[in-house]
């Protein structure tokens, strides 16, 4: 790692600038194995894309703790020296994210992005800090706090973490940032920002807020799919964000409603499936291939991608200016780099009795 325990607070000041995307992980067609190619092939798009960080969605699909290992180790070693690396404590519990975590550490992570798994439940924001706190005993990974309102925490009487906790938090040397953003108010940003801006790096994602935070020292912002609305040569969301960093505002918001179209896609298709407790992952990797990612299909369970959506996603990035890609759908849906390499879905009964034939024996051992 790049710094101690005691140096991580000094060195995310110096590192963390800029905009942090979000890489899914690939998979073979067949669904049985990643596919490396297609990672690394994501993890130089968002090199291409300008980004300063990358967060390995290791949540965002149905992977095995082995697989999610390998999607690090692979992320990580393409992206060493190029471009930093973090990871989400969002699995199914503390313990697998320590155990993830630790290996993060030894394949070349930076950083942890540490918010709360769907079965973590505590009685109070005391047991909440000390959670947090052994957390931050277990790694030396560079620590970014997520106080997301959509973890349930306003039984505590805040709405979301409160400012007392992200203090007491704030003084444990390796935690670094704070992710705002996600349904939290602006008033809080403010608030968190007035009590721990000095010693933690506060940001919102959401580029609807960067007008405003930047202008209390906002240096960078993520994870999101930032390059879903922008392309390697045409750098738009990275220049925005410098732009209202800069405080050169009628700039950044002339970039800004370019933008709006495919960005009001987006949220569309992202509200209508949160709605339903999903995140629009694998739409997400279709916004990707658009602009030069690998695509692919994610894990069950999953949204089905609907034509409509597929459609509205295409022409909002079309309306902001971008001409998205026109390679065949078929490409999308076993991800760009297996197409490269011949691969194609499988189509008609033919294919499901060839399927049988050449699988049936180990399908039939592994049910049993």
């Amino acid at each position: 790692m790049e710094f101690s325990r005691r140096e991580a607070k000094a060195w995310a000041r110096s590192s963390y600038i800029g905009l942090e995307g979000a890489l899914m992980p690939s998979f073979t067609p067949d669904m049985e194995r990643l596919d490396e190619d297609g990672i690394r092939h994501d993890v130089d798009h968002y090199i291409r894309h300008g980004m300063f960080s990358i967060l390995a969605a290791v949540e965002s699909t149905a992977m095995t703790m082995t697989e999610r290992c390998e999607f690090l180790r692979i992320v990580c070693d393409e992206a060493r020296g190029r471009i930093l690396v973090s990871a989400p404590t969002l699995l199914d519990t503390f313990a697998q994210d320590v155990e993830m975590l630790r290996y993060f550490a030894s394949v070349g992570g930076d950083h942890v992005l540490l918010g709360c798994p769907v079965q973590y439940r505590p009685d109070s924001e005391e047991e909440m800090f000390e959670t947090m706190r052994a957390v931050s005993e277990a790694t030396d990974l560079a620590i970014d706090i997520y106080p997301a309102a959509r973890f349930d925490m306003s039984r505590f009487g805040k709405g979301t973490l409160s400012v007392e906790t992200l203090k007491r938090l704030a003084d444990l040397d390796t935690v670094v940032g704070v992710k705002v953003g996600n349904l939290n108010p602006p008033n809080y940003f403010a608030h968190v920002y007035a009590a721990v801006g000095d010693r933690l790096l506060v940001q919102d994602p959401l580029d609807s807020a960067w007008a405003f935070c930047t202008r209390l020292g906002q240096q960078w912002a993520g994870a999101m799919g930032y390059d879903m609305w922008q392309t390697p040569d045409d750098q738009r969301v990275v220049r925005m964000f410098d732009l209202f960093r800069a405080d050169q505002l009628d700039e950044a918001m002339e970039l800004y409603w370019a933008i709006e179209p495919v960005r009001a896609a987006s949220w569309a298709v992202h509200a209508r499936l949160s709605s339903a407790g999903l995140y629009p992952f694998l739409l997400f990797k279709y916004q990707q291939w658009l602009v030069g990612g690998n695509g692919g299909m994610l894990r069950q369970p999953i949204h089905r991608p609907l034509q409509a959506d597929l459609d509205m996603l295409r022409d909002g990035l079309a309306a902001s200016g971008i001409t998205p890609y026109v390679g065949p759908l078929e490409e999308f849906f076993v991800g760009r780099a297996a197409y490269a390499r011949g691969a194609r879905l499988p189509r008609g009964a033919a294919a499901i009795r060839s399927a049988t034939t050449a699988k049936g024996k180990s399908d039939a051992q592994r049910c049993h």
